[in-house]
Order: C-alpha cells, then sequence, then structure tokens
C-alpha cells in the first residue's frame, strides 16, 4: 500500500485538534462541523506577497463541496506562511507565478512544522515563460533548505494520489507543461505536491463564473483533468491511502454514484 499509515498518531492528533480526520469522509451520519473546523481551501502566501491566482482556491473548495461529502466552508483564506494561522488548516495552496524572496526563517521553520506534523501542501507554478522556471528552481532551492533530507522527486504512476476519488491517468493544468508530478516523502507520506501546470489558472473564475483562463491545448477535457487533480489531492491531504479500503470505495460507488472505472 502505498502512503503512510492514516492511523499514525502524530497526523491523527493535528486533524483532530481541527476536527477533520476520517469522518470527513462523509461516513453516515457525521454530525456538522463546527463552522471553524468546516474544511476550507487556504492559500498560504510568503514574503508579504500578494496571491496569484487569488480566486482558485475558492473555486476549488465549490468543487470539492459539489463533488464529494467533504463538508467545506466557502469562504476566502489567504495566510502568510509566517503566521501561526497556518496551523488552523490540514490542506494549504501555494501559488507562485515568477521568482521570489528567500523564505525567512520563521516561514521556513513554520513549513518544516507543519510539514512534519500532518499538514499538506499543493505548490503550483503559475508562470510563463521565463517566470516558470524562476519559480521552480527558487521553489525547489527553498525547499532544500526547509527539508534538506527530503528532496522533490517525481510522483510515481501508481501513487494513491491518482485514485483518491478520481482514477487519474494524467496531469495538467491550464497548460500542459509537463505530464508529472513532483513531490516531497516524509516516512512515505506524500506531504507536499509540486505541480508545474498551474493548476490554480484552470480553476480560477471572475466575479460572474467565468473561467478566467483557457486551458490549452485540451480545452474543456482539460480543466475537467484538472479540477479532478484537485480534488483529489484534497482528498488525499484528508485521507491519505483510506482510498485503497473497499467500504470506502463501496460508499463512494453507493453514494456519490460513481462508476467503478471512475475510481
Amino acid at each position: 500500500m502505498t502512503g503512510a499509515d492514516p492511523a499514525d498518531p502524530g497526523r491523527r492528533e493535528f486533524l483532530r485538534r481541527l476536527g477533520l480526520g476520517l469522518a470527513l469522509a462523509a461516513a453516515p451520519g457525521v454530525a456538522r462541523a463546527s463552522d471553524f473546523n468546516r474544511f476550507r481551501v487556504a492559500q498560504v502566501t510568503t514574503s508579504d506577497l500578494p496571491p496569484a491566482r487569488p480566486n482558485a482556491a475558492f473555486v476549488l473548495g465549490q468543487e470539492v463541496r459539489f463533488r464529494t461529502a467533504v463538508d467545506v466552508k466557502l469562504d476566502r483564506v489567504v495566510v502568510p506562511l509566517s503566521s501561526r494561522a497556518v496551523f488552523d488548516h490540514p490542506f494549504l495552496l501555494w501559488v507562485g507565478d515568477g521568482a521570489f524572496p528567500d523564505l525567512s526563517q520563521l516561514e521556513q521553520a513554520n513549513l518544516r512544522t507543519f510539514l512534519e506534523i500532518g499538514g499538506f501542501v499543493l505548490v503550483d507554478n503559475a508562470g510563463d515563460g521565463a517566470a516558470l522556471g524562476a519559480f521552480d528552481r527558487q521553489v525547489r532551492a527553498q525547499l532544500r533548505r526547509v527539508l534538506p533530507g527530503s528532496a522533490l522527486r517525481e510522483v510515481p504512476d501508481g501513487h494513491v494520489l491518482m485514485r483518491a476519488f478520481y482514477k487519474l491517468a494524467s496531469v495538467a493544468g491550464r497548460r500542459a507543461h509537463r505530464n508529472a508530478l513532483d513531490g516531497v516523502f516524509l516516512e512515505d507520506r506524500l506531504c507536499l505536491l509540486y505541480s508545474q501546470n498551474d493548476l490554480a489558472g484552470a480553476w480560477s473564475r471572475d466575479g460572474f463564473g467565468n473561467w478566467e483562463f483557457e486551458a490549452v491545448p485540451g480545452g474543456p477535457v482539460q480543466r475537467e483533468g484538472a479540477i479532478r487533480l484537485g480534488v483529489n489531492a484534497v482528498m488525499y491531504a484528508l485521507l491519505l491511502d483510506y482510498k485503497d479500503e473497499q467500504a470506502h470505495t463501496d460508499y463512494l460507488l453507493r453514494k456519490r454514484k460513481l462508476r467503478k472505472e471512475d475510481l
């Protein structure tokens, strides 16, 4: 089985303190969480930079709420990496669109602690041209400082992330730059996922509900794949390899009206 044991006591304690955990898989009869403890897609920022793709996190939350039984609080949450508020959320979205200043010691410490105690970070490279390469170089350099013994490496094709809710055979975003994802693993747990395909661009809607950017070259099908990957990332962040348990698969087939080939 790929991934860490979801019963890991350190991670379970982290989720318990947030009022989250395996109950968010929508086990029948689960009581509604308080507003504070309902799941949010929180966007993290560094060095006082404004959030890139600021509408993407909200849209991803909408999609998770619509497509799964996770109890999502729909509001826009932007959290500085230097703030202890990062520990109020199990899932953080970090979107970059170019070079950025080195992380401060406090930002490094918060990110390291967040990952080590069970949090999950989705890092998305939204840059184009030279900006894509600039963000890529800097984020890799910063992660080497944060977790010197755990370098980014390619996520294996058979990783449970690719079937955490939807069964996915490829990865893309607003663009199809690279058909692979990188990640940081701590004791076999994927704790940080890195995309170079501008997932957030594929999720972004304007104030009228229109898509802000075209998905190229694949259009609507490519966008749908990017949304499904985002949903999978959230479900993996909350449940790890719980998807491998047959009871969970049976529940999804029965309650979410999914086909077996979609799982």
